[in-house]
């Protein structure tokens, strides 16, 4: 791993910000297998798996804190300069991402169990739009934590500027308002898949910004507003 190679005069400090990148990459692992859990419940309509995920999302806020409680107490004790502190800015914000995601695969699942509830299903064609759509969000999660973990700008950067969720969830939006739902309860399953369909988008764009950080500390370029 890239943090591995670093050699401060205080060794203590290489241990610190390994021990600061596991805990960020542990929760990102977390949140990845959310989304994941999220998908198939969407799909599969499965309402106590989504309970589950709902439940879940206590374990990704917990991260959340003490990730954040570990990062302010190394910038107090240690003052990292340059490429450390960009780092640990890059990591703190990463978090924000990652329990950003977490909130959005809890959003999937919440709103499986409004369509659940209402005795509604997937219109015809949506859900292979779906997995387009999931893949997507979590290929990108997965390349975004391998570039974090290894420290590979030439793979976020390759992230950042690919393209492909906007068109799916354009043809998905396409295809719900070509459905033609003929009851009230049919509109509301429409509007919460859409809803559902967005956290998963969101998921995408998340999963760049964590491409965006690893550009920021290997090179120093925010890159946020650019692309």
């Amino acid at each position: 791993m890239a943090f591995a190679n670093s050699q401060h005069t205080v060794k203590r400090f290489d241990v610190e910000i390994q021990q600061l990148v596991n805990l960020v990459l542990d929760m990102g692992r977390t949140v990845e297998q959310q989304v994941g859990r999220a998908v198939a419940v969407f799909r599969e309509g499965d309402a106590v798996a989504a309970q589950e995920v709902i439940a879940g999302d206590k374990a990704v806020n917990r991260w959340d804190i003490e990730i954040d409680r570990t990062c302010v107490r190394l910038l107090s004790r240690r003052q990292p300069m340059s490429t450390d502190l960009r780092l640990v800015m890059a990591l703190t914000k990463a978090v924000n991402d990652l329990e950003r995601i977490g909130d959005e695969a809890k959003t999937i699942a919440e709103k499986t169990l409004d369509i659940h509830a209402r005795g509604g299903h997937l219109q015809g064609g949506i859900p292979l739009a779906v997995e387009q759509l999931a893949a997507i969000a979590s290929q990108w999660v997965q390349s975004a934590l391998d570039s974090l973990a290894r420290l590979d700008v030439d793979q976020a950067w390759i992230l950042v500027r690919t393209d492909g969720a906007d068109g799916v969830f354009q043809d998905i939006l396409r295809s719900l308002a070509a459905s033609e739902p003929d009851s009230e309860p049919a509109v509301a399953t429409v509007i919460d898949m859409a809803l559902a369909l967005k956290a998963l988008k969101r998921v995408a764009d998340r999963a760049k910004n964590l491409a965006e950080y690893v550009i920021f500390v290997v090179e120093g370029q925010d890159v946020r507003h650019e692309t």
